[in-house]
């Protein structure tokens, strides 16, 4: 059942001290997840002043905090996607004979729409979803893994589906053969809604990391097996100068390996072998260079290092830092920012920004404040550069957000799981994220000043939205959903433009 959390006030901090003083804290569902007994035994047994103090500080953090939870809702699931009309996917698998992949489509105030299944009746196999994605038809994509057996199953093949936005299955594509042992990772759909798919595949070398585009129909347009030996498939991304940039890590040892390639599936370059005790990762800005990060091959105290390599795949610089960092993501400065653990040793959630030369613009290593974050997610950037970390605290999932300056953001904790998924940005500024439940994180109080907006453009705030000296060009229509919009005179609405003030939105 969906909660609504924004009238939490002070009445939730008397219960929560009340709850502390009679020695209950297995009752507090915010902090402690469902059906942890063990982990609620130990709770149980902290003295009444360190639980009273955890809770005092967990909730004046929370209070003051720039983010709301609107809502969040079961069930949860492994990947998530959001289409142009603000719609939300999610998918969960079922690992029992015959089990098959749900995806669940949501309206932008959390109410369950629909679940779909393709209705897999083979009960020597199950299917395994892996990642969603959605087109510019608002379609979505859905790729996963045939499993075989049940106890100890083993991977049979790859698997891509599309449906529409009414649910309905447009194709069904299992690839190369029903029992070639492969799997999938991740999918990415490009501007013209071709579909590549990152996986393990037999290739003339055996089973390698494999990169398989297909056009909008489902139809296969080109495969590409790793030749080199880079190791098995992590993730892959877009570069900026719109190439295929792919991290892979080795299966046995402490070796990571990328490669680039352009859409047409041809090999840019390839590095193989790379020494680090920790997953690494790859950007690429719009100029072809390619930033890598690894970590410090070190016995202990091991850092990280940041390399920047040509569009050919040379390098043109490297920097160590005692940062351990493991995600690189490239801003439309053409800036790379790292995010990681502050060092080796300790948790949290730590950044840093460096610009093309390779001088630090700025570091923050205690960007999650006391909330001491462990189990890193995935890194991304939005369009005005501000970062964001999915990650989680061991009682709630969690995103970090960043400011484009390198001062704290916000950390929104969602309760329900004990890290995320998965998570997206929406263009106004509102984060979906998924563990065990699915979950809407929005910002406050939003500012929005000196700029030139000549685009459709949609602005949420949990709370206000500020505006000055905007100026509304080019038949640009501007949304605004807020209980509070202050639109100083300084605001200019041209010819052919629209303001839309709260239209049914989804705040």
């Amino acid at each position: 059942m969906k909660k609504n959390l924004c009238t939490a006030g002070v009445s939730v901090l008397t219960n929560l001290i009340s709850f502390c003083l009679l020695y209950i804290p297995f009752r507090l569902k915010t902090y402690l997840p469902k059906n942890n007994e063990k982990l609620k035994h130990k709770v149980r047994r902290m003295s009444l002043a360190t639980i009273t103090l955890m809770l005092l500080t967990t909730f004046s953090f929370r209070s003051n905090a720039q983010v709301s939870v609107k809502w969040y809702d079961y069930p949860g699931g492994v990947a998530l996607a959001v289409d142009q009309q603000h719609s939300i996917y999610s998918a969960n698998w079922d690992y029992n004979p015959g089990g098959d992949i749900t995806l669940t489509k949501r309206a932008c105030n959390g109410s369950i729409l629909w679940n779909a299944t393709f209705d897999n009746t083979d009960i020597t196999r199950h299917e395994v979803v892996t990642w969603l994605h959605t087109d510019s038809q608002n379609n979505c994509l859905v790729s996963g893994t045939i499993r075989s057996g049940y106890s100890n199953p083993v991977n049979a093949a790859s698997l891509l589906m599309k449906y529409d936005s009414g649910g309905n299955l447009l194709w069904r594509n299992v690839f190369e053969s029903s029992i070639e042992g492969s799997y999938t990772t991740k999918i990415l759909v490009d501007s013209d809604d071709n579909i590549y798919v990152l996986g393990l595949g037999t290739g003339p070398n055996g089973q390698v990391t494999r990169v398989k585009k297909f056009n909008s129909n489902g139809t296969a347009i080109w495969t590409y097996y790793d030749t080199i030996g880079v190791g098995a498939p992590r993730n892959f991304k877009f570069t900026a100068d719109n190439f295929l940039l792919v991290s892979c890590r080795s299966i046995t040892g402490n070796f990571n390996g990328y490669f680039k390639l352009s859409l047409a599936g041809n090999l840019v370059w390839s590095k193989a072998g790379i020494m680090s005790p920790t997953i690494g990762d790859a950007s690429g800005d719009s100029l072809g260079n390619t930033y890598i990060i690894n970590g410090q091959n070190l016995i202990s105290n091991a850092g990280s290092i940041l390399e920047k390599y040509d569009q050919n795949g040379n390098l043109i610089w490297t920097h160590t830092n005692s940062m351990a960092g493991n995600k690189v993501e490239i801003g439309t400065d053409n800036n790379p920012v790292i995010s990681g653990f502050p060092n080796s040793g300790t948790a949290g959630a730590a950044f840093m920004k460096y610009n093309s030369s390779g001088l630090v613009l700025w570091q923050n290593l205690n960007a999650d404040g006391p909330e001491t974050l462990l189990l890193h997610g995935i890194l991304k950037l939005d369009a005005a550069n501000n970062a964001y970390l999915s990650a989680g605290n061991l009682f709630n999932m969690a995103v970090c957000k960043i400011n484009a300056d390198g001062t704290n953001g916000w950390v929104g904790l969602v309760s329900g799981s004990n890290s995320a998924n998965s998570f997206t940005i929406f263009s106004n500024n509102s984060v979906y994220i998924i563990g065990n439940t699915v979950a809407k994180l929005l910002q406050n109080n939003v500012n929005v000043e000196n700029t030139i907006i000549s685009r459709n453009t949609t602005i949420e705030a949990s709370n206000k939205i500020q505006l000055s000296n905007i100026n509304l060009t080019n038949s640009a229509q501007l949304t605004l959903i807020a209980p509070i919009v202050d639109l100083p005179n300084s605001f200019i609405i041209n010819a052919g433009t629209g303001l839309l003030l709260s239209p049914g939105g989804c705040n």
